[in-house]
């Protein structure tokens, strides 16, 4: 038969790893062609990925959260003029400009985002307000990518 000092400690064990375990949220970026996994710690849980259109030739960044459910959630598109391919429907979203830039608010979830980088379209990743350049952390060449949300715990 298991103590009753047992089953306290036990117990208040679990309480206490319930309230005191913070989740950790990570971006995951799977080249999928080389087989390479790089991963981004997201300290304010919040990512952005940018480009510069490619007829436009201004710049667009569309800003992500990691989710609890471990989804990425686009919350927000700006870009610096109409293109081809960039939204603008009333259905997609609330349109504002400010400071001459077009903010698109959107509330969008994805369990992943598969896409194909390029040098071409100066593809980057902004992580806790540092830049990185996708083309040059991966090459010169067309890139398969994946991303993904990776959720841990720690004290």
């Amino acid at each position: 038969m298991i103590n009753k000092k047992v089953i306290v400690g036990l117990t208040a064990l679990i309480f206490l790893l319930i309230f005191f375990l913070k989740p950790n949220y990570t971006l995951v970026i799977e080249d999928r062609d080389k087989g390479r996994i790089y991963n981004f710690p997201l300290k304010e849980k919040k990512f952005s990925l940018g480009y510069t259109h490619s007829v436009m030739k201004t710049e667009a960044e569309e800003f992500f959260t990691a989710e609890k459910n471990k989804k990425l959630k686009l919350v927000e598109t700006e870009y610096k003029s109409y293109g081809v391919g960039l939204p603008f429907l009333p259905e997609e979203g609330k349109l504002i400009i400010r400071d001459g830039k077009f903010i698109l608010y959107i509330n969008r979830e994805f369990e992943n985002i598969s896409m194909v980088i390029s040098p071409i379209g100066k593809h980057f990743l902004r992580v806790d307000g540092k830049k990185y350049m996708l083309s040059e952390m991966l090459g010169d060449k067309p890139v398969k990518i994946l991303l993904t949300i990776k959720k841990d715990y720690r004290f």
